[in-house]
């Protein structure tokens, strides 16, 4: 099912992350954890705040972010293992809400596309 946003002219088939492999977790670029991200990951992950902060994030500047780790030199979360997120059902707020940020708003489709073969435009 493509689910829709008010204010956006596209849909987001969220079953496709199932097949994607993790295409919008590779590569360059932040996910910023929220409080509540950060307790609500480290409680999934069975770990302290203070061992999941360690383990699992990074500053970027006054921001906590997910950590990435590079394999075969290719950047990618850290959560991400055979192509699936490891934390899906507690992802942070910030990969719950794409692709329906206002900085996408203005994308053409297949501006979209190559962010991520889910996005279709919505059928009128």
């Amino acid at each position: 099912m493509c689910k829709e946003h008010l204010g956006f002219d596209y849909c987001f088939d969220e079953d496709y992350c199932k097949l994607c492999r993790g295409f919008c977790c590779i590569g360059d670029g932040f996910v910023f954890l929220t409080q509540d991200d950060i307790v609500s990951i480290a409680n999934f992950l069975n770990c302290d705040i203070e061992e999941f902060l360690r383990i699992y994030t990074r500053k970027f500047y006054d921001k906590t972010v997910l950590a990435n780790i590079e394999v075969n030199g290719i950047y990618m979360c850290c959560f991400l293992e055979n192509g699936l997120c490891q934390i899906y059902p507690k992802r942070p707020t910030q990969c719950k809400t794409f692709p329906f940020w206002d900085s996408m708003k203005d994308l053409n489709i297949e501006e979209l596309k190559t962010l991520c073969p889910a996005i279709k435009p919505i059928k009128k």
